[in-house]
């Protein structure tokens, strides 16, 4: 096929100073919408950790400022500042600005400045926080002395690195190739300052202490257009919650350890602050990951080496409830998807357990499967390396080194076995949950072929009530519309696009699937009606590749009624539809609450704050509101211009638009254990729940923050103020 396009060496360019970092979200933040905000924010944190690691400082502040800033400030030593000729920059300039600098590559025959345990070995870390950022100014607090430098616009240097004196905050100079740092041999202080021929006398501060602060506000333009930003000034979409409980894992993987996290944004009254510090380490961490479920047993907790001491693992597993929870962690990274560690720990698990019941003859059919152990498993693997880790990417989400696998089945596989076998009550009781996981396998799958059989759930025998989309359309494009009711579904039927969307409307509220049978959930006329509609399966058979729509929104009624139809929903998705929701395919069709209308211009509002914002750029006069109190009050017309407008931007998936919400789950463990308290018939859980959120909420509009007024440390080391 001929072709005019050219190439030639004009075309090859090189992407100068932090700019490569910007260009690719996904190699060096994971992506440039909230997980990447924050991954920005946990570059510094983990640097910390670092410090604190190789026995230097105990306490971490995270504050986010009301400017939408953040900051992380610790007592460790501090980045270097001094002069480097081969760069021709300070060692800090050096840090911030130029790839694959950092203090944790290793050169034979030079003292390591970090002796184990470092996560952050891919020389990216702070500079990426750097090059998404509109300013950025760090501060350091070495020889009594501050020095300080600011960047701007992506990582640019606005001046060199400032030498600024204690008390009276005044810049004496800067570090430059003719600086010389003189400081006493005994004190480690400064006491002098020479710029080329000439001596500036500095008066250093004994008590200035040591440690480093790095101070940000993200840059809006370099993120994700669809995130909700209203105010790219001030309201950065910071999570607390999502920090909080990064936070409570590294103080529970540092026991001893200091991390103040401190909410400054908004009214004083609503400030936070939330103090994290573990005694017991891991088993603080277990007994909050399980607490209020009904464990099996007491923690088992082992801790061991590897021959040459290179890694070494320390586990903490316990089995409670009903879901499957792996936390694992390299160096203090969490690595979420897992990877060599997790894996050796299993075959380690399978094996020492099989071990264990053919030994003491309980085991009558042959081994256990793996998959059986795991149900009902909460366990924590954390694996320290003196070595370089490999990670599958720069965000460190599964380890890859591939030495780690099996000397984490052998260490698994010898300490559970010793321990097993020193108590074995204990084990018998790990082996009866397996072998009832593996019935409870065999009879749900029976079940579901027999139910699916006798319904005939197969896409030739689609609901009748469902309206398809029209052939031809590529699956990944397409979204399944669950509509509260029948009116709004013969609304919603002629307002959507037959192209993208598919309607099913649902009659009421579905059934309460939490801890409900696969049979009993299949004899359910709606539910039935939704699994064979998506097309996937159910429970542990289905498959997100053989759904018959790139995704599946719900839309309901903003009001009581409504929010429990979803609920009932998102608990059907997340107890027998779970790898949908985990592939990123459930979503919340959000519906305005409000037409405003004047003269020729129409409007809609999602939010009373919106409505009023659009009143007080039109005025009062002469505008027309109409609120929705239910889909079924909204024409197809209305429908056709929010719910199902297109997103037409270039390259965007045209089904998914900015009122389209993604359900996204962080912690399944987490998520799972709320749902069975929300959605149970055990009323008791829940009203403590509903209380405790009740009176946290109270104690804020009081103006305390997020803390009780009788502050106590909890059961799970976090402490609050």
């Amino acid at each position: 096929m001929a072709t005019t396009t050219t190439y030639s060496a004009e075309h090859i360019k090189r992407l100068e100073g932090l700019e490569a970092v910007r260009r690719l979200p996904g190699m060096y933040i994971g992506n440039n919408g909230v997980y990447g905000l924050h991954h920005l924010l946990m570059e510094p944190i983990d640097n910390a950790v670092d410090e604190i690691l190789n026995g230097h400082g105990d306490t971490i502040q995270v504050t986010l400022h009301g400017d939408g800033s953040a900051s992380v400030q610790d007592n460790a030593r501090g980045i270097p500042v001094e002069y480097k000729p081969d760069v021709k920059m300070s060692a800090l300039t050096e840090v911030l600005t130029m790839l694959h600098a950092g203090g944790k590559f290793r050169e034979d025959g030079q003292q390591d400045a970090y002796l184990s345990g470092s996560g952050g070995l891919h020389g990216i870390g702070v500079k990426a926080t750097n090059a998404f950022s509109e300013w950025l100014v760090v501060e350091i607090r070495r020889n009594g002395i501050i020095y300080r430098q600011r960047f701007e616009n992506g990582g640019k240097p606005v001046r060199g690195v400032q030498i600024i004196q204690p008390g009276n905050q005044k810049v004496v100079g800067e570090i430059n190739a003719d600086t010389k740092l003189e400081t006493e041999r005994k004190s480690g202080l400064l006491t002098g300052l020479k710029a080329g021929s000439k001596t500036i006398a500095v008066q250093a501060d004994p008590n200035l202490g040591t440690g480093t602060l790095v101070h940000f506000r993200p840059h809006r333009p370099w993120f994700d257009p669809e995130m909700e930003w209203p105010h790219p000034d001030k309201n950065v979409p910071w999570d607390f919650n999502r920090l909080a409980l990064r936070l409570e894992q590294v103080a529970h993987l540092h026991p001893g350890v200091r991390i103040e996290l401190h909410d400054e944004r908004g009214p004083k009254k609503d400030h936070k602050k939330r103090l994290f510090f573990s005694q017991k380490g891991l088993l603080d961490y277990m007994a909050s990951l399980n607490e209020g479920l009904d464990t099996l047993h007491k923690p088992i907790q082992f801790k061991d080496k590897s021959d040459d001491g290179s890694i070494t693992l320390e586990v903490v597993m316990q089995y409670a409830g009903e879901e499957t929870a792996i936390y694992s962690f390299v160096n203090s990274i969490p690595t979420p998807q897992g990877g060599t560690a997790v894996r050796g720990f299993q075959a380690g698990l399978t094996k020492a357990v099989n071990q264990f019941g053919a030994d003491k003859k309980l085991l009558k059919e042959g081994n256990i499967r793996g998959e059986d152990l795991l149900l009902g498993l909460t366990a924590i693997v954390n694996v320290t390396m003196t070595k370089t880790p490999q990670f599958s990417s720069q965000t460190k989400e599964s380890l890859t080194t591939t030495e780690v696998q099996g000397v984490t089945t052998s260490i698994t596989y010898e300490n559970l076995l010793a321990y097993l076998n020193k108590n074995i009550p204990v084990g018998k009781v790990i082996i009866n949950q397996a072998l009832a996981a593996q019935r409870g396998r065999e009879a749900a799958k029976a079940a579901r072929q027999l139910v699916i059989r006798k319904s005939a759930l197969e896409v030739s025998e689609l609901p009748g009530k469902l309206a398809d989309v029209t052939r031809g359309t590529p699956v990944e494009q397409t979204m399944l519309f669950l509509v509260e009711g029948d009116s709004a579904g013969g609304s919603a039927k002629q307002g959507r696009d037959r192209r993208y969307h598919a309607i099913l409307p649902l009659r009421g509220k579905i059934l309460n699937t939490e801890r409900i049978s696969v049979t009993k959930v299949l004899s359910n006329n709606e539910v039935k009606a939704i699994v064979a509609a998506i097309g996937g399966g159910i429970g542990a058979d289905f498959k997100v590749e053989d759904m018959r729509y790139g995704g599946v929104a719900i839309l309901t009624d903003a009001d009581v009624d409504g929010s429990h139809i979803r609920t009932l929903l998102h608990t059907l998705f997340w107890r027998h539809l779970k790898p949908l929701v985990q592939a990123g395919k459930l979503y919340v069709a959000v519906a305005p609450l409000y037409q405003l209308h004047k003269g020729k211009e129409t409007r809609y509002a999602y939010s009373e704050e919106e409505r009023d914002s659009i009143l007080k750029k039109w005025g009062r006069e002469g505008v027309t509101i109409q609120r929705y109190k239910g889909l079924g009050e909204m024409n197809p017309a209305q429908l056709r211009e929010t719910v199902f407008a297109l997103n037409k931007t270039e390259g965007a998936n045209p089904v998914i638009n900015e009122h389209m919400l993604q359900v996204m789950v962080e912690d399944a463990h987490q998520a799972g254990h709320i749902m069975s308290v929300l959605m149970s018939s055990d009323v008791g859980p829940r009203k403590h729940w509903l209380l405790q959120k009740w009176a946290g909420e109270e104690a804020a509009w009081n103006g305390n923050g997020d803390e009780a007024a009788d502050a106590k440390t909890n059961q799970n080391g976090a402490e609050d103020e």
